[in-house]
């Protein structure tokens, strides 16, 4: 390699990382902008590719130069994404790899495979030339309006880069060959590194312009945003010196809020001014502020220009205009809620005054029913110490699990507008101990009508629920005893059955009905023959258990049906068959009789059977041809003496008195 062509390359490489060295100080002083660190590392690229291009020369290193034409096509796509995203038009690879995994392997296949220098040339400047025209592209037509000028310059930069590209090809196919730099004359070599240089150079220079044009924009578009602020924002706003309290500037709705025009207080002090009404505030205010340079949200009282004045939350910052410390105050009128904040504290107080003098457990939630606040009769009523804290524990918790489901129903329903929202509920203290709770609940809602808390008082009514249980036992006890006094009204103490008061109602009412309806009515008397020596043989006990047995046979017999049996007297009972043919009554008399004789009771004193037996009566009678009940009794109870008289242990029927006679 000759001294000149050495000499060439230093300048080259000096030059090139001026460049380098330039985009790197953008890229670092202008990070918010995508594209640069493309740039940057496109321009690298490019230049170690160049300055590997004349490596050709050196026997030692020839191969190196292989890999100077991927790194100059790699820097260029470098520099195409760069434009796109400084545009911010996307950050996809897609296109860029597509281009650059094509070149490369038809370069590679032109290098190991087919050597040929003139296709490997043709491919590198073509590739060139479609990557400077995709920049020209979307410098031109996709660039912002604000940078059009530098744009527009930096897209001819690269137009006429791609027209050297295009004589690049035409030189390469009109000489057939490609010289290597030791073959070209030194001219020829630096008229190509010069181009390279100067096109470089010029495309670096319009690419930092567009970075420094859209600073400078965004700093004006800032500084509009934030004037634009100022002046419209709802909160009064001034700018004042920090150093002797100077206004330099204040918003339209700071002379809304104090009455003051611009031009009563541009230029004058907030020091000398009565817009602090305590001095001292102003001074406490502005000390903090030179210790910290940022205050949020002080509270103090200020006077408008009426003398009226007001409370205003105050929050300023230190910020540096043109080299000299500035204050920016930002004031909003806090009365009303002052004053709401203040209503809101006495009915908070009083809110818990009546809190700790219920009786009762009054609880408020949230809407999710986590508890905000509860009375101190809560913790008592609970099991728990004063000192424990119940806020954030769902009301639920203090329920039987199997209360829970029906609570949260009634809830929702009470969210749903029933009015209905008082329920019995069984609670769980700290122990696990059960108590009887009444709850009544409701919603709470806030100025705008909305939903706001839930409140839930609860009363422990234990005692209650256990007299009144005990009020229910005694009521189910009297309940007994009433029914058993009925029952013992109209019934036989000793076997049970009906009594004969009972009897002559009943027979008095199946009278009356079947008059009316023309209906048959059958009645069956019988006596236990020979009683007197059963009991005089036997003993009265005895003779007892055999009523007692023969009753429950008989009980056995009507059980079911709408006959009624009942004791007549001491040995004798009846059976009253409303609706009853005498077919149908003689069968019932008979098997009375047998059933009776089948108990096989022991009676050796009987003149009739070894067993206790009975004498039945039997009749039919129409009521509505007798006169009263007593003619049909008079008819059975003959029939009965008629069954004696034949020998007993027999049935004997008649409808008619005089017949039975």
């Amino acid at each position: 390699m000759s001294a000149n062509m050495l000499n060439l390359i230093i300048v080259l490489f000096l030059l090139l990382g001026t460049q380098i060295i330039a985009l790197f100080v953008q890229n670092r002083v202008n990070k918010a902008y995508p594209g640069i660190k493309c740039w940057l590392i496109g321009s690298s690229l490019i230049a170690l590719g160049f300055i590997l291009l004349p490596a050709v020369s050196i026997e030692s290193i020839k191969s190196v130069e292989k890999i100077a034409s991927p790194l100059i096509v790699a820097g260029h796509l470098s520099l195409y994404v760069g434009v796109r995203r400084f545009f911010k038009r996307g950050t996809s690879l897609r296109i860029p790899s597509i281009v650059f995994l094509v070149f490369l392997s038809m370069y590679v296949y032109f290098w190991l495979i087919d050597n040929n220098d003139v296709t490997r040339a043709y491919i590198l400047n073509a590739a060139l030339l479609v990557i400077s025209l995709f920049i020209v592209y979307e410098l031109f037509f996709k660039k912002d309006k604000f940078l059009a000028g530098t744009a527009n310059f930096t897209a001819a930069i690269f137009g006429i880069y791609a027209i050297l590209n295009a004589l690049r090809i035409a030189q390469v196919h009109q000489l057939g060959h490609v010289d290597t730099y030791s073959e070209q004359n030194f001219t020829m070599v630096t008229a190509l590194f010069i181009s390279v240089i100067v096109i470089s150079n010029l495309w670096t220079f319009g690419l930092i312009i567009m970075v420094n044009q859209r600073l400078n924009h965004d700093n004006q578009l800032e500084k509009e945003i934030s004037q634009f602020i100022f002046n419209t924002n709802i909160d009064a706003q001034t700018i004042t010196r920090l150093d002797n309290g100077l206004v330099v500037d204040i918003n339209e709705e700071f002379t809304v809020l104090t009455g003051y025009s611009k031009d009563e207080v541009l230029g004058e002090s907030m020091r000398d001014s009565d817009f602090w009404v305590k001095p001292e505030d102003r001074r406490t205010f502005a000390k903090e502020l030179n210790e910290k340079d940022i205050r949020k949200n002080r509270d103090f009282l200020f006077r408008r220009k009426d003398g009226s004045q007001f409370i205003g939350m105050i929050s300023s910052k230190v910020i540096e205009l043109e080299s000299v410390p500035h204050i920016v105050s930002v004031i909003r009128d806090i009365t009303k809620r002052k004053e709401s904040e203040n209503a809101l504290i006495e009915s908070e107080a009083k809110y818990r005054s009546v809190l700790n003098a219920s009786p009762d457990d009054i609880k408020i939630t949230d809407l999710e029913g986590y508890i905000l606040m509860n009375s101190p009769a809560a913790k008592e009523m609970f099991g728990y110490d004063q000192e424990e804290d119940f806020t954030g524990i769902q009301i639920l918790d203090f329920l039987k699990p199997e209360e829970i489901e029906r609570a949260q129903l009634n809830i929702l329903a009470m969210h749903e507008g029933s009015t209905q929202n008082t329920g019995e509920y069984q609670g769980v203290r700290k122990d696990g101990s059960i108590i009887d709770i009444e709850v009544n609940s409701g919603i709470i809602y806030n100025a705008h009508g909305q939903a706001d808390n839930m409140i839930f008082v609860i009363r422990d009514i234990t005692e209650r629920k256990l007299i009144e249980q005990q009020m229910e036992e005694l009521i189910e006890q009297l309940e007994v005893e009433r029914n058993t006094a009925q029952l013992n009204s109209i019934t036989d103490s000793l076997t049970g059955l009906y009594n004969r008061g009972y009897f002559d109602k009943t027979l008095w009412t199946e009278f009356s009905k079947a008059q009316q309806s023309a209906s048959p009515l059958s009645l069956i008397m019988l006596d236990i023959d020979n009683f007197k020596k059963y009991n005089d043989h036997y003993g009265h006990p005895a003779g007892d258990r055999c009523i007692q047995m023969i009753a429950t046979t008989l009980m056995g017999i009507v059980d079911g049906t709408s006959d009624t049996v009942a004791r007549y007297g001491g040995e004798e009972f009846i059976v009253v068959l409303p609706s009853t043919e005498k077919e149908h009554a003689v069968m019932m008399g008979e098997r009375i009789r047998k059933e009776i004789e089948a108990l096989a009771i022991p009676h050796i004193s009987s003149t009739v059977s070894d067993h206790v037996t009975v004498s039945v009566g039997i009749s039919t009678v129409y009521p509505a041809e007798l006169a009263s009940p007593n003619e049909a009794l008079k008819i059975v109870d003959d029939s009965l003496y008629a069954a004696k008289n034949s020998g007993r242990n027999c049935c004997v029927f008649s409808d008619r008195a005089d017949e039975s006679k």
